[in-house]
This record gives C-alpha cells, structure tokens and sequence, in this order.
C-alpha cells in the first residue's frame, strides 16, 4: 500500500481532495440543468452542501481537539467517494439535492480536522508557510478540476461523478496508511496576538473583520459555482467552456497564494484586506455588465485574487490567534461555509424573479456591506495598513 511522508501530504493530500470534489460541484449543478432544474434548485446544491458543512465544521473541528484527527481525517473522503458513486445512479434533481448534504458531511469532517493536523506543533513563519503550501495545493485542484470535469460532462454526464468517486476512494486508501495520530499540542501560557498586534483585543477585532470578509469571498464563490453554469448554458457555452472559466478563479487564487506565501507585509494590514475587496467589486461589475467569455476569465481573476487573501487571511489568524487549533479551523470552515449556504440560495432566489445576472448585483450589495462593518471594526486600529 501506498504511504507518502507529512512533508508531502501538505501538499498531496489537499490537492488530491479537492480535485475530487471540484469534478463533483460542477457536475452536480450541470446534471440539475440537464433534469430541468430551475435557478432555486441549483443553488440548493451549494446551500445544502454547506449548511452541513457549516453547522458540522465547528463540531468536528472542536472534536478533532478531543478524539484526535486520524480518525475524522481518514473518514472524510470515504463519505464523499461514497455520495460520488451514488450520485452515477441520480434520475431526478431531489437525488442531487439530498447527495449535497452527504459531501458535507464528508466535508465538514475532513477539512477541519487536516487543517488542524497541518497546523499542530507549528508557530510562526512554519506555520504561515505550511499554510501557504495547503492553499496552494487545494487551489491548484480548482484549476484542473472544474476544466476535467467539464470536458467529462460533455463526454457523458455521469462519468465526472464516477471519476470523482474512484479518486476520493484512492485518498482514503492513502490517508488510511499514511496519517498517523498527532496529539494536539497542550495548550500552554502564551500571547493569544503575535508580535504584530498590541493585545489581545486588537488582534481579535482584525481577526472578526477577516471572518466578515472571508464570508463575503465564499458568498460570491458559490454564485459563480452554482449560479454561472446557468447563466453561461443560456448563452449557449459548452460545458468544457464553463468548466474552463471557472477554473481562471483557481488559478488566481493559486497565484495569489503563492505571493502571499512568500511575503508577511499583508499581515495585519486592512489595506491590503480593501484593496482585494476592490478587486472582487470590479469583477462583479464585469460579470453584471458584460458577456464575452475573455471578460468573464477576466472577472473569475480579480474575484479569485480577493478570495485568496480573504481565505489565507482568515485560516492563518484563526490558528495563530485561538488557542485550540481544532477550533480555530472549525470556526473557519463554518464562515465560509455560511457564505455558500445563502449565496448560491439567495442567488437563485434573486435570478428566478429578477434575471440571471441578478445574482451578481446582489453578490455586490453583500460585498459593500462587509467592506462597511470592517470598517467601523477597524476605524480605531491603531496600526494603519
């Protein structure tokens, strides 16, 4: 059997889970479409996904502090490869619907309890760049993964599913002879902020802003996922070329994840945090205003680069600056997850009264209205970005 080292599985194993699931989450929204299913109903696959995901995230991540993180680990991609298979056999839109809520199950017991299992026993710049080697895998995933399974939709709609499972299958094989048990670190006396921050109230006020702004990202991230495909089959785009756009957000986050990784000026810096809040603003408008698929890559980049510091941001601050790192990362997967539970959902809602770009207006008002209450957190941050 297969086994790899801890130094790879930062890398491997994040990439390998998320390939598996981005073929799954562009084909799950295509096959509803191909069923007749309205703009509601798709975005009900996101929402549903990530309402388990969610309300589990938190409890698994916690859970993991407890019982330790193999087991939860190991179990994730089983679940997951066992709602890919059955997801072959769907003749109607409900099977879609109710296989959402089994990937987040699988979901929320897997990324928490590796995130915490890649964060254990670091500090400092191990642990920011231990970090930055996960994001960068796991989006690398998502420039592959959306194209693949494209292009297998357009083959037979079935296949990314089965594709999906057999390689969740094989991550469970290698996670089950390659993860050993690691006793989360005691927790002992020590700053609850880093160096940068001035105590412990400071750090956790940034730390409240990062989360609204992380919540914001992964509203906007579960429109395009599940609300485009609609959008772009109503233009008459194949499936390989939304799988092909969609995977321009992967290869920005990936790009900005690979400067954030080699860098700590953004640390702690709510200029940064703006900035890449205008960048997400700016695609938004391009999606709202225009159709030419080079605009869409074009405004997939800009949403894609906000959400890589938005996300890298709100996982490094959540395990740096809360004691139980099972926790913090439990905190972290349910915030973003409550974006994509009323993204896609309010999304659908808006485009089936109001047009399928509505989505995208919307996405725009959520933004502005994150941007305003980070403000008034961070107006009496004594560190200027």
């Amino acid at each position: 059997m297969i086994k790899i080292n801890e130094k790879m599985m930062i890398t491997v194993v994040p990439f390998w889970m998320d390939l598996s699931s981005s073929i799954f989450y562009l084909a799950a929204p295509l096959m509803v479409i191909e069923l007749g299913g309205n703009p509601i109903e798709i975005g009900l696959i996101g929402t549903i996904t990530a309402s388990v995901h969610m309300v589990l995230a938190n409890l698994g991540g916690r859970l993991s502090d407890r019982v330790g993180r193999r087991i939860l680990v190991v179990t994730g991609p089983l679940i997951f490869s066992i709602s890919s298979f059955l997801a072959t056999q769907a003749t109607e839109v409900g099977h879609i619907l109710v296989l959402a809520g089994f990937n987040g199950l699988g979901m929320a017991i897997f990324w928490p309890s590796f995130q915490a299992w890649v964060a254990d026993h670091q500090t400092g710049s191990n642990l920011a760049r231990n970090i930055g080697s996960f994001n960068m895998s796991w989006t690398a995933a998502n420039l592959l993964g959306p194209t693949l399974s494209g292009i297998l939709f357009s083959l037979y709609p079935r296949v990314p599913f089965l594709v999906a499972g057999i390689l969740s299958f094989m991550l469970f094989f290698l996670l089950r002879a390659s993860v050993g048990e690691r006793v989360p670190q005691a927790v002992t006396e020590r700053s609850a902020v880093p160096q940068e921050a001035e105590g412990p109230d400071w750090g956790r006020t940034f730390l409240y802003a990062i989360w609204i702004a992380n919540f914001a990202s992964w509203f906007i991230l579960g429109n395009l996922r599940y609300q485009f495909p609609k959008l772009a089959r109503d233009m008459a785009m194949s499936p390989s070329t939304i799988g092909l756009l969609l995977s321009c957000v992967g290869f920005s986050q990936f790009l900005g994840f690979f400067l954030l990784r080699g860098s700590d000026r953004w640390h702690f810096k709510k200029s940064f945090l703006l900035g890449a809040q205008l960048l997400g603003a700016a695609g938004l408008l391009l999606i709202s205003f225009f159709s030419h698929p080079l605009v869409f890559a074009s405004s997939f980049i800009l949403i894609g680069l906000c959400a890589s510091l938005t996300y890298y941001s709100s996982l490094y601050y959540s395990v740096r600056l809360l004691k139980r790192k099972g926790k913090g990362t439990g905190l972290h997967e349910s915030i973003l997850g409550s974006g994509v539970v009323l993204g896609p959902l309010l999304g659908g809602i808006v485009a089936y009264s109001g047009g399928l770009r509505a989505p995208y207006v919307l996405c725009l008002a959520v933004l502005a209205g994150a941007t305003l209450v980070e403000l008034i957190l961070l107006k009496n941050m004594h560190k200027s970005g």
